[in-house]
């Protein structure tokens, strides 16, 4: 017997809404799962209501996600279907559902090793993958996540809910069908499917509600007081669209700007009431305060891959993780600024807001033609003005991110790089030992200015542990963990190189330092937010870099309390630490140690003040030890500052100085 319309029509809404209820248990199960997975890590608290309440939170949102992909389905199955009754709807919903189930199978394999690393279920900088070196990505997450393994489970997961499906539409299509297939009048039914849709969609897309007041999405889905859950609410569809939505929003306002805009965030940064310059540059422009002594006759920047503030903090104290740099902060010319920042979550992000003194807006500013000509804010070229010789030294390889090209046009006059040192090189360059080792062959009798990356506290964990017998082992730093700590093992491995990038960056400075007496040194992290001890770690504890200072001709380590700062300040720091008063310079950034600047760190998401750390979504959390909390007003004040201060920089990075476009 032929088909009607109406038959191929009732078998399609039925077999959608089959592929529906199969996603939003699929989801479940998968939400489930995560939580199984990171359950240690749940505060001892937890209740089985707020579990309960999580997996009721998730199927609200997850309808969200069910919608979204059973409508493909509707419009190119069951719509197609039914204007032309040919149409094979069936098997296209039928392949369309296996890319689903394979997309959201390979999606939580990732999710898992992902919230292990960066505590959140996908963040914006996913999105920057490609703009990093991709072959030691994939390289690393081979051999450190078990891409290969966790890419074939994703593939039987799928080929398992693949075959499940097919097996529920076997069996319950025909029964679901019959009483629609018995009706007198079929148009009715037709009609009445067609109104009950409508509110049905509303009712998927407000997640579980009819009004946006009752609605359930990823900004208001954070309704626990315990990260872990907040994220388990999110399926891994709403965490990523969640961080692509975040990624866009960064890059939108800052691709958007006009000169309008940047006129009135330069008159709020300067007090004006406009601002009516043609260029950046008199808002760039500083005078020096002014240093007591000489010059130092070498200047040390250097940037610890991974190299986090967390270790440093007392509560951590009994972990043997940077004892070298707990020693070197005993010394009466050396401070410790723990209120302070990266610019964002990569290392290049790190390496181009030190050298350039901008904020980084993931805008890739090295990469952009702006940065084929000198900043006038680079460290390197300022100092070059000022006699330094300019040299950057890296443990890795000049073709990252193309790095080499970067560091040649913000004035270095030379740069070495993972071939120039001893030592067998992995995918991300020769361990520290070998590169701090052999930087000295580099240094010459002439003031110099000196940039130094590390490279092998960084994954996938290949030094060569039986050349250091000095140090703890993998054992014992896993005996030194909580019982109930997830992966005890890599987390031990961890905690070891962090150890052994610390002991011998440490070792390097102490060598410089009996060598060159008169040299300063500044020392910080590319970036944190990879992983820490704590099973809840707070913002700041995943976030936050130190900022280490040993300048020989200062020994007052007395610091005023209210000082704060990220990587954009590290320029401006030095280069008041190096002219003589009345100097011009140009800055965006200010000297972290000078009491009367704003203490205020900016990075990407995120700002800091010597109270409280916030985000620019809106909330903020208090620093440990924090003496006062900053009033709502205050918070606005600052958060509008940020978004100046990043709006000067994305027309800088896009465009130039000039104001005149």
């Amino acid at each position: 017997m032929k088909k009607s319309r109406y038959n191929f029509f009732i078998q399609n809404i039925v077999q959608d809404a089959l592929l529906f209820i199969f996603l939003l248990l699929v989801l479940s199960v998968f939400r489930a799962l995560f939580l199984m997975v990171f359950a240690q890590a749940l505060e001892p608290d937890t209740s089985r209501a707020d579990i309960a309440l999580t997996m009721w939170y998730g199927l609200r949102i997850g309808l969200k996600t069910a919608g979204a992909c059973v409508l493909p389905s509707f419009v190119f199955a069951t719509l197609l279907q039914a204007i032309w009754p040919k149409w094979n709807g069936v098997a296209v919903r039928l392949g369309w559902a296996c890319f689903v189930f394979l997309f959201l199978s390979l999606l939580f394999q990732m999710r898992v090793p992902y919230y292990r690393e960066f505590h959140t279920a996908f963040s914006p900088f996913i999105f920057n993958t490609f703009h990093d070196d991709v072959g030691a990505i994939v390289s690393t997450s081979i051999t450190q996540y078990n891409a290969v393994w966790r890419t074939l489970g994703g593939i039987a997961c799928a080929a398992l809910l693949i075959g499940i499906f097919r097996f529920l539409l076997k069996r319950c299509t025909a029964i679901l069908i019959r009483p629609f297939l018995a009706v007198r009048r079929p148009c009715v039914t037709v009609i009445i499917i067609c109104i009950l849709l409508v509110p049905f969609a509303v009712f998927v897309r407000k997640g579980g509600a009819f009004s946006f007041h009752q609605s359930i999405y990823w900004k208001n889905a954070a309704r626990f007081n315990q990260h872990l859950l907040n994220e388990a609410v999110l399926d891994d569809v709403q965490a990523l669209y969640r961080a692509s939505r975040l990624y866009k929003k960064l890059r939108k306002n800052a691709v958007q700007i006009n000169v309008e805009d940047v006129r009135a965030a330069a008159a709020r940064l300067t007090g004006q009431r406009e601002y009516t310059e043609e260029s950046l540059l008199p808002l760039f422009k500083r005078q020096a305060s002014g240093i007591s002594g000489k010059k130092p006759k070498h200047i040390f920047v250097i940037i610890g891959e991974t190299y986090m503030m967390w270790p440093l903090m007392d509560e951590y104290q009994k972990y043997p993780l940077a004892q070298g740099m707990r020693r070197l902060l005993k010394r009466p010319d050396a401070v410790l600024l723990k209120s302070f920042l990266p610019a964002s979550n990569g290392t290049m992000f790190g390496l181009t807001s030190v050298i350039l003194g901008i904020p980084e807006l993931n805008l890739h500013a090295s990469s952009r033609p702006t940065a084929q000509t000198p900043y006038e804010t680079a460290l390197s070229v300022q100092l070059k003005q000022q006699g330094y010789k300019t040299r950057f030294l890296y443990g890795g390889f000049p073709s990252w991110d193309d790095v080499e090209t970067f560091v040649k046009h913000q004035g270095f006059d030379e740069s070495f790089y993972a071939a120039n040192f001893g030592g067998v090189a992995t995918v991300w360059g020769v361990p520290d030992r070998d590169f701090l080792q052999g930087i000295d062959a580099f240094i010459g009798p002439e003031p110099s200015l000196n940039v130094i990356l590390t490279s092998s506290n960084h994954p996938p964990y290949r030094v060569d542990m039986n050349r250091e017998s000095d140090l703890p082992t993998v054992t014992d730093f896993a005996g030194m963990l909580p019982v109930n700590t997830a992966d005890k093992d890599l987390v031990a491995s961890r905690m070891w190189h962090f150890a052994y990038a610390d002991k011998y960056l440490t070792e390097f400075i102490e060598a410089m330092l009996a060598k060159y007496p008169d040299s300063l040194f500044v020392i910080t992290g590319d970036h944190a937010d990879r992983w820490t001890i704590a099973s809840t770690p707070s913002d700041y504890e995943r976030i936050a870099v130190p900022l280490i200072v040993i300048d020989p001709r200062s020994k007052n380590k007395s610091l005023p309390q209210d000082l704060a700062g990220s990587h954009m300040d590290i320029a401006a720091t030095v280069l008041e630490k190096v002219l003589a008063k009345g100097t011009s310079y140009y800055a965006l950034g200010h000297h972290v140690f000078d009491p009367k600047e704003i203490p205020l760190g900016v990075a990407a998401y995120y700002w800091i003040t010597p109270q409280e750390m916030g985000s620019m979504t809106g909330t903020s959390t208090a620093l440990p030890g924090a003496s006062k909390n900053l009033s709502e007003q205050d918070r606005v004040r600052l958060r509008q500052r940020v978004k100046d201060i990043q709006t000067i920089a994305a027309w800088r990075v896009l465009n130039g100085t000039a104001l005149t476009l």
